[in-house]
């Protein structure tokens, strides 16, 4: 069970909204992700065109999670279906009609932020809507120094019989 509280309550129903460009996650991750911060939820996925990904979505849910990246080409009333669609909204302000002023939370990059690499950009962006939805991205451990030879130099020696 989480310690710290969803900012979102009674979440059954999921729809994720993938990225177009980039997946910093592949679904099973997304729904395992989903699934542990919200206990019984079911997860649902479509592309950014509003095509279901997998088995389809209903057509009221109780969290949307947009990854919709800026640029992506999707129809002009786009935000405000998954509005009416989601009893809670995230996402990022991208496309015709801005989300920020029709979704509950809206990631927004900072300049720094949209300097970097487009991939490891869009892998942060990805990871700050999650964590506006409440999902929290646990960071994996990197590769470390491979320490072999100074362990096995730092053990003692073997024992003839």
């Amino acid at each position: 069970m989480n310690s710290a509280q969803p900012p979102f309550s009674q979440v059954k129903t999921v729809l994720v909204v993938l990225s177009s460009k980039a997946t910093a996650f592949d679904h099973a991750g997304l729904r395992n992700l989903i699934t542990h911060a919200y206990p019984g939820a079911v997860v649902f996925f479509i592309s950014v065109s509003g095509d279901p990904v997998g088995v389809a979505a209903p057509s009221k849910v109780d969290l949307v999670i947009d990854f919709t990246e800026p640029g992506a080409r999707q129809g002009k009333f786009f935000a405000v279906s998954m509005r009416n669609r989601g009893k809670y909204v995230v996402g990022r302000n991208a496309g015709w009609f801005y989300r920020k002023s029709r979704y509950d939370r809206v990631y927004e990059p900072t300049p720094e932020e949209l300097g970097q690499d487009y991939l490891a950009g869009e892998i942060q962006a990805q990871k700050k809507v999650l964590l506006l939805a409440g999902v929290p991205v646990i960071r994996h451990g990197g590769v470390t120094q491979d320490l072999s030879n100074e362990i096995a130099s730092t053990l003692p020696p073997l024992q003839s019989r």
